[in-house]
């Protein structure tokens, strides 16, 4: 009867601790929340920095959540490290002083600068001791990435999730480093945004004409897309033609994703685009355009390299005519982000690897 009394009582004391925890992790996204809120009201806070390839929110969450450089190991230190995380000699390990004894070590590997991370304790001896790791809320590859910071001045895991569809964005989990438990909040932060033609380049003049006011409407139809792949058709082709049409879109995209044939970069018929990246990123996503009596097919696209999708929206019109993709027009399209639309705050789920 008396243990069961005691493990009742732990029971309950267990409970309380997680509550206290997410309650206060709440009322730090709260305040994070807050603060974007009054940050984003001057424009030019979410402005894209000239010359760089993404949108940079630290500003906005500052001076709520700072992340500071990390704090430096001795030699011996990220030797134990190193090889506690199973590096060889060419790895390259960072190491994060999360509290007390308590560190986190990360390397990063390939093109998408995937984060491996191992969390350990320093003991009294100098040996070093595994400690849980905490969940993850994204694959901390590519545009996820998780931080070692401080958020209203305590020690936190910061993980930060950019957003690109359907609108532009940034998810933020807050896990505080306390003795109580490990409970995370999340802010959510969405973006307004529009898009515009900023360059035009055309073989068929009478085609860029009719063409270009349709052209910011396809980038934003793959924009709106959860996953960024699945283009909407904005002008179907004409019923008795529509079989055919889909069959030769078909081999429009076999050709497309063919990079030997070379139509990874977009058409400019002899001009030189400004636009920094006009080779084409990610895979090929085509539809069909009807457009004054004639149905073409198009591309649209982001420019970028390889898979990395990082520049502005490409757009090239194809004569669905013959088995060969004959470019008559293209352009490129701005997408600009023009406000705060949305911050929220919640409890997020942990991050489910899928693949």
């Amino acid at each position: 009867m008396q243990s069961r009394l005691l493990f009742l009582l732990l029971g309950v004391s267990l409970a309380e601790a997680a509550n206290a925890a997410g309650e206060a992790a709440m009322a730090l996204c709260d305040a994070v929340a807050a603060q974007v809120k009054s940050a984003a009201a001057d424009p030019r806070m979410v402005q894209r920095p000239p010359g760089q390839d993404y949108d940079d929110y630290d500003a906005l969450l500052a001076p709520m959540i700072n992340l500071p450089a990390p704090e430096l190991a001795d030699g011996e230190l990220w030797a134990k490290a190193k090889k506690f995380l199973g590096g060889d000699q060419d790895t390259v390990v960072e190491l994060q002083h999360v509290d007390g004894p308590v560190w986190r070590s990360v390397q990063v590997a390939g093109t998408a600068n995937c984060q491996t991370e191992l969390f350990f304790s320093v003991r009294p001896d100098g040996e070093l001791s595994a400690f849980d790791t905490p969940v993850v809320f994204g694959d901390l590859c590519w545009r996820s990435y998780r931080h070692v910071g401080r958020v209203g001045g305590r020690p936190a895991l910061i993980e930060q999730e950019v957003r690109e569809h359907p609108l532009l964005g940034i998810d933020v989990e807050i896990t505080p480093w306390t003795s109580s438990g490990r409970a995370t909040c999340q802010v959510a932060i969405r973006f307004n945004d529009a898009f515009h033609v900023t360059e035009r380049f055309c073989k068929d003049q009478s085609v860029c004409l009719a063409a270009e006011p349709l052209a910011p409407k396809l980038a934003e139809a793959l924009a709106r897309a959860d996953d960024g792949t699945r283009l909407a058709t904005l002008a179907p082709s004409p019923a008795n033609q529509a079989q055919a049409l889909a069959t030769r879109l078909v081999k429009a995209k076999e050709s497309l994703e063919s990079v030997s044939l070379g139509y990874t970069k977009l058409p400019t018929f002899g001009a030189t685009p400004n636009t920094k990246y006009s080779e084409y990123g990610g895979s090929p996503q085509v539809t069909l355009l009807a457009l004054d009596g004639q149905t073409l097919i198009v591309r649209v696209g982001i420019g970028g390299i390889g898979w990395r999708e990082l520049g502005d929206y490409l757009i090239t019109l194809y004569s669905s005519d013959g088995d060969d993709l004959d470019p008559i027009a293209s352009f490129v399209v701005e997408r600009k982000n023009i406000g705060l639309q949305s911050v929220t705050t919640s409890v997020p789920k942990p991050y489910v690897n899928t693949r």
